[in-house]
């Protein structure tokens, strides 16, 4: 257990140029079934998270979380979770509500991206933020299918109609990633962090082909500073288009849509 004084609880979103409004943990106490290659290629390697105040962020948001559920719980944590998604709330949340109109800007939210589900708590805390946050949608991305009671609650999670769950596949995990699949019909969508394609394994595609249809899953090429390794273009794998083409740029101004929310590819509904 990581300690904090009194003065470092709290927790923070993020406003991401790729994705929008997201929320981060760190990822040394989070990521507990991170891959060698997550490891080795995370976003969070990249030099925007590498800041002293963005480092402090993420282990403040895990150091509230963990607080939270000893002393009230998941009901305690999800209650500050609703507060949190709630500051997500475009800034013309409140006149499209009265007037019924549409948001200038999606009301969003990107589950770590940077971290991951360290506990069923954790996650059944989030379970219940997302029900009673309907309007928001909700996606992420996570390597925490191998302990099956963790599982069990995630695939809940991910099966709720404001929220898309990924599991993230690469190649030391894709075999466990694919029984995880198969075993929840119609809950989950895959993700691929793809390395160069000399190096797959072999059976890596003849695998995925025989359980996923085309629209199940989605490829990341590993990429950093505007580069990405060739994207492999093979059925039934869809290439993330903010990566592979040039028409989702990155986007810091926060009145604008940022490149997921446009593309909207792995966004619920």
């Amino acid at each position: 257990m990581v300690s904090a004084r009194a003065h470092d609880y709290g927790l923070e979103l993020t406003q991401n140029s790729k994705v929008g409004w997201a929320f981060s943990l760190s990822r040394t106490e989070s990521c507990t079934y991170a891959t060698e290659i997550c490891k080795r290629l995370c976003y969070g390697n990249g030099v925007r998270y590498q800041s002293a105040a963005q480092r402090h962020k993420r282990l403040r948001n895990y150091i509230t979380c963990e607080f939270l559920l000893r002393n009230g719980g998941p009901e305690l944590l999800a209650q500050n979770l609703v507060a949190l998604v709630d500051q997500a709330r475009p800034v013309d949340w409140l006149a499209a509500q009265i007037s019924g109109e549409a948001t200038n800007l999606p009301y969003t939210l990107r589950i770590h991206d940077v971290g991951d589900y360290f506990s069923c708590d954790y996650a059944a805390a989030w379970l219940m933020a997302i029900k009673q946050r309907p309007q928001c949608k909700f996606w992420f991305y996570t390597r925490s299918f191998l302990e099956p009671k963790l599982l069990s609650v995630l695939s809940e999670l991910a099966s709720q109609s404001n929220c898309q769950g990924f599991l993230s596949i690469d190649n030391d995990n894709f075999e466990q990633g694919l029984l995880a699949f198969s075993s929840c019909p119609g809950v989950w969508k895959l993700a691929l962090m793809q390395v160069e394609e000399e190096k797959l394994p072999l059976n890596l595609l003849p695998s995925v082909r025989k359980m996923v249809s085309p629209g199940q899953i989605i490829n990341f090429p590993y990429h950093r500073a505007g580069k990405h390794v060739q994207p492999l273009k093979a059925e039934p794998l869809t290439n993330c288009p903010q990566i592979t083409t040039s028409a989702y740029p990155l986007q810091t101004n926060r009145s604008e849509l940022k490149p997921c929310q446009s593309c909207s590819l792995c966004l619920p509904g």
